[in-house]
């Protein structure tokens, strides 16, 4: 029998506790596009493919239907849980509130040298034509600016949420994501150079267009793929 397609190394399995390689697994499956929405996750199954009971797979799914990213109701089959095109955009509605508070409150805590970072991994991002090390550039440059604001949680819930959304970009662009590499450089460069000036407003309206911009992408690239896979919503 064909196992799922789940990663599951080496380095997860000795991480935490085995309820936690299983959620991280499945985690990273369902928000990498592997495991597409309405996908059945059977816990038979899962249990042999990880070579564990069926316990730690019902602890891991209990934590991702909490999360929100399957349904499990009960007397019922597992599935991975889809969004809707209003939910979509909500998720990236919420982003751009808390991003942009992140951002504002990072601005006075941003010396010399943690905007010559961002400025160096803009430069980099502009320039950079493999879309792998785009996306890593572009995450390196958000965690860098944000790390600055102390916010812990408000950055969970960003992650949460950037994770959610970007599985719709990988899946409807068959994973090439958004071609959007030069205006993101120029509004990040809008955003170093509100930031050299302390503008913590500035920032903040700033990064709630960026991400405003990328719905805008997103919802785009999704009507360009209904043609051939149907309404998405």
């Amino acid at each position: 029998m064909q196992g799922p397609p789940i990663a599951s190394t080496p380095e997860l399995r000795n991480r935490r506790t085995t309820s936690d390689h299983i959620a991280d697994a499945l985690r990273a499956a369902i928000n990498g596009g592997q495991l597409e929405d309405g996908a059945v996750l059977n816990q038979v199954e899962l249990a042999e493919h990880f070579g564990v009971s069926r316990v730690p797979v019902r602890e891991a799914m209990r934590r991702l239907e909490a999360e929100g990213l399957i349904d499990a109701s009960a007397h019922r089959r597992a599935v991975v849980r889809g969004l809707s095109i209003s939910r979509l955009s909500e998720a990236y509605e919420l982003r751009a509130l808390l991003e942009g508070h992140l951002a504002a409150a990072a601005v006075p805590q941003l010396d010399k040298a943690r905007l010559d970072r961002l400025a160096a991994i803009n430069r980099e991002l502009r320039e950079t034509t493999d879309h792998t090390r785009y996306l890593e550039l572009n995450g390196q440059f958000h965690t860098t600016l944000y790390e600055a604001a102390e916010r812990p949680l408000a950055i969970e819930f960003v992650d949460t949420l950037r994770q959610r959304a970007e599985r719709y970009v990988q899946m409807w662009s068959r994973g090439r994501g958004l071609d959007r590499g030069r205006q993101v450089a120029r509004e990040h460069a809008t955003i170093i150079r509100l930031a050299r000036q302390g503008d913590a407003d500035g920032v903040r309206r700033a990064v709630t267009e960026h991400i405003e911009h990328t719905l805008t992408a997103v919802l785009e690239l999704h009507e360009d793929q209904l043609p051939a896979n149907g309404d998405a919503s």
